[in-house]
């Protein structure tokens, strides 16, 4: 039986695209341990049809426990060793938590609330990244792909910091479409708030100068143009006569 060569080719582009689906996956995890958002790099994957980026994470997670608390202390009688050893539930009781900070707190005879014994169920998240959400959305063709991902690598280098020679690079073992030249544009940014400015400036200086040292300290650090006027009231605060540089 004879295969229409619009199936081989059909055949042949999913090969392709699944193949790139690889790369992109491989691209994108190393911008992402590189600092890119994961979140946003997996919702492009998952646009994509590709794997999504998961790698290694620190979580924390608890479960309610019993025991009992144990502490070793130095006294001459009972009556101080109780005396001393209450201080010490007394301080444990006021953090609410035994964090072991060379005290050397110990609990034994643990046991957990649950019965049958604990499950994944029972456990409590407070710290760690959601896992990626399953990839529901159409896998897209090549063509659609390659649109899609050459898209990604653009708003990853306007918008998520994604080098754009590193984006060029992807581009070019993608075989996607060269990406635009890229060009800096400056705009005016409404903004409000409070920024602390430390300046130094000699003892009797009047508000007027201490201003315009502010806005003149606020405008080197080349994102906010600012007026001396615009300057709130000035603290003053003792400077360090050997100190040549100024943290703000």
């Amino acid at each position: 039986m004879d295969i229409d060569s619009s199936d081989k080719d059909a055949y042949t582009e999913a090969v392709i695209a699944d193949e790139l689906r690889k790369k992109i996956t491989a691209w994108t995890a190393k911008a992402v341990a590189a600092g890119i958002d994961r979140d946003w790099a997996n919702a492009w994957l998952r646009t994509l049809g590709a794997e999504q980026v998961t790698g290694s994470s620190t979580y924390r997670m608890n479960v309610p426990i019993t025991g009992v608390f144990g502490k070793t202390v130095e006294a001459s009688t009972r009556a101080e060793a109780a005396e001393k050893f209450l201080e010490h539930v007394q301080r444990i009781a006021a953090a609410g938590q035994i964090t072991d900070h060379g005290h050397c707190d110990n609990v034994y005879e643990v046991k957990f609330h649950q019965d049958p014994p604990v499950t994944a169920a029972d456990i409590t998240f407070y710290a760690g990244p959601e896992d990626p959400e399953p990839n529901t959305e159409p896998v897209p063709d090549l063509g659609a792909f390659k649109d899609a991902a050459r898209k990604m690598l653009i708003e990853g280098v306007s918008a998520q910091g994604w080098s754009y020679l590193y984006a060029k690079k992807a581009v070019t073992d993608l075989g996607l479409e060269e990406l635009p030249a890229l060009q800096y544009r400056t705009l005016q940014v409404p903004v409000s708030g409070t920024y602390q400015v430390q300046v130094r400036v000699f003892e009797g200086s009047d508000d007027a100068v201490v201003q315009r040292a502010a806005a003149s300290q606020v405008r080197r650090a080349g994102a906010v143009v600012i007026k001396p006027e615009e300057m709130g009231d000035a603290v003053a605060a003792p400077a360090d006569q050997d100190e040549d540089s100024v943290s703000f």
